[in-house]
């Protein structure tokens, strides 16, 4: 299998992982099951600032947005909020599952959360890897710029 053809199954299976785990995620808070301390008021405000996130990070992203780890050509998204994070889509994900974990009060939705948490700073390294390579700007942009908050995980030059 040539190179090309294993980075696009690469971020194919990535992609698919990230649905399966977000699936999980809202899944389980429909399920019985083991609960925690939650709050709905407090879930549901996250899960709307999640998406206000995900809307703000696509409108800024523009037509650099895709699914895929790879950039797709489109140029390198380091302005708006990408100016204070570097991956502010992901974080709002990360925001909206949380939300949901408190909203429901459920255990397992709270693991699912913590997973998908996990996965997105695992595919964040891989897809930094590609950005690094695409754009010669990119390891400057990330040793200013947080991973999923402002400031925090900037990413060490080399």
């Amino acid at each position: 299998m040539s190179s090309p053809a294993r980075t696009r199954l690469l971020g194919l299976l990535l992609v698919g992982l990230q649905g399966v785990i977000f699936l999980a995620v809202g899944v389980t808070a429909l399920l019985d099951g083991p609960g925690v301390e939650g709050s709905l008021w407090l879930g549901s405000t996250l899960v709307l600032l999640g998406l206000l996130g995900m809307f703000w990070s696509g409108k800024d992203l523009g037509r650099a947005l895709t699914p895929m780890p790879t950039p797709n050509g489109a140029g390198l998204a380091a302005g708006g909020i990408y100016g204070f994070v570097r991956h502010p889509m992901y974080a709002a994900i990360i925001v909206v599952a949380f939300g949901m974990a408190v909203g429901s009060g459920k255990l397992w939705t709270l693991v699912s959360a913590v997973v998908l948490l996990v996965f997105f700073d695992i595919k964040t390294r891989v897809e930094e890897g590609f950005l690094v390579r695409a754009y010669p700007g990119y390891e400057d942009y990330a040793a200013r710029t947080g991973k999923f908050l402002p400031g925090v995980g900037k990413r060490r030059a080399r």
